[in-house]
Formats: C-alpha cells, structure tokens, sequence
C-alpha cells in the first residue's frame, strides 16, 4: 500500500470522525435547556477549514492553475477549494442563525413570535396557559401598551379560555378585571389544586381543523424557550391531553368574583 493511498484512507476515517462529531455537537446543543458556548466547536471548524482554503488558494496558486507538467488548471483542486469554501460559510452561518439559541428567546424577541402564532388561526376559540397573566403587565396602562394583548383584542376571537391562578392581591384581580372588561368572551379557570400549575405557558389554536401549540417556559432570567408543533407531534398531543385535563379539573370564577374584578378594574 502506498502512502498516497493510506493518506486517503485516514482521510476517510477522520472525515467521518469528524462528521459523527458535529452531529453529536448538534444534538447536544439543541437539547441543552440553557444558553452554552458549545456551538464554538462549528465556528472553530469553520474559521479553520475557510483560513486552509484561502491559504492554498495563495500558497498553491501556481499548482491549482497551472498544474506542473499539465499546464492547465486542476480542476480537481478547483472544485475541493471551493466546496471547503462554501460549505464553511454556509455551516457558518446556519449556525448562527439556526443552532445558537435556537428556540430560546427573551421578551421582545418572543412577542412577534406569539403575535404571529396568534393571528394565523382560526377564530373560534383559542386557549392561554397562563399563571397570574402579567405578561401582559402589571398595570391597566401597561397592558393597553402591550404587544400580545394589543394582539389578541383585536383578532376578535369568539372564545378566549385562559387558565391562570387565583388572583390574591389588589393589582392582579384590576388585572383581570380589566381582561374582563376588554374582552367579555374570556373565559376563565383557575388551576385546581393551584399544584396543577406546571409553569408551562403557551397558547393552543385551532387553524384548518388541526389543533396548533406555541408552548415556551422560562430557562434562566429574561430567557424563554419555544417550541411551535401540533398534535400530529407526540409531545403537541401531550401537551394538548395535558390541557384537557387540567382545564376539565380547572375551578370556576363565581360571578361574584368576577364582577369584584371589575369593579376594581372601573374604580
């Protein structure tokens, strides 16, 4: 065996070592629940495989294009260059784009995101998991200026059914009391016994007769994880048997409170 031939032989070993690498980077990377640096290990393969390949380019110039002996350009070399080229910045940039925090976003970065889930659906009925509601703000004139709520008041939903924990201070139930205001064909549960909370938010839509969830939980201060899938999904319907459950075990406002809410809200 010449050495030409065992070189190309430990190429194919490390090229494929080095492919079972990156796919396993990539797994780790998109099931980890937190922000890591692990996908460093793409860009420092990137940047290394491009600075190789602008270097032969310099370095080997005379070799590519005008092959000793051929006097042509090799046109081997050519297309291995340019390959090694493009399929750094593509990998580069994909990425960045699609692995670095995939799914984890913070507040604004997570509005459009359910704005939009919220406007691609039918306008039947959609479901909020919720806990105290104040992501849509603590105050009346936060929520007025908020981007969800804003959102959801004017797609005109004809039921909007949010389970949310019991109110117990002055500012939640002006909270809810304004929710009931705004929009009067809320309905609402809270979760019974209040342990049910999963601290799991979400919203479930119904578009074209298929059941949709936008589920995000917070993983660290200010960062939240989404996830969009529907019940063609093993874990979309889970969590939407989950819901079902919930909901049914879910405890109804009294009329009484309700209007308590309200009156709050109004004074």
């Amino acid at each position: 065996m010449t050495l030409d031939n065992w070189l190309k032989i430990l190429l194919a070993g490390a090229s494929l070592c080095l492919g079972a690498y990156l796919a396993a980077l990539r797994t780790k990377i998109s099931s980890d629940k937190i922000k890591n640096k692990l996908h460093y290990g793409f860009y420092a393969i990137c940047i290394l495989f491009f600075i190789g390949s602008v270097a032969t380019i310099i370095f080997c110039w005379d070799n590519i294009f005008y092959e000793e002996e051929k006097l042509k350009p090799n046109w081997f070399a050519i297309v291995v260059v340019i390959l090694c080229i493009a399929s750094t910045v593509i990998l580069f940039f994909y990425t960045k784009k699609n692995i670095v925090g995939k799914h984890q976003y913070n507040l604004k970065e997570l509005d459009p995101i359910v704005n939009k889930f919220t406007e691609n659906a039918d306008k039947n009925n959609i479901r909020l998991l919720a806990g105290d509601i104040n992501f849509f703000g603590n105050s009346p004139q936060e929520m007025d200026n908020n981007s969800q709520y804003s959102c959801l008041k004017r797609e005109g939903f004809r039921q909007i059914e949010i389970l949310c924990l019991r109110p117990k201070k002055a500012e939640e139930k002006i909270r809810y009391g304004k929710i009931l205001n705004d929009l009067p064909q809320v309905q609402l549960r809270y979760y019974n016994p209040p342990k049910a909370d999963l601290n799991l938010r979400g919203r479930l839509k119904t578009l074209n007769n298929v059941t949709h969830l936008l589920m995000y939980n917070k993983i660290q201060s200010g960062i939240y994880e989404a996830v969009v899938t529907d019940t063609a999904n093993n874990s979309g319907a889970l969590y939407n048997h989950i819901w079902s459950l919930i909901w049914d075990l879910a405890e109804k406002p009294t009329a009484q409170e309700t209007d308590e809410y309200k009156a709050l809200f109004r004074n």
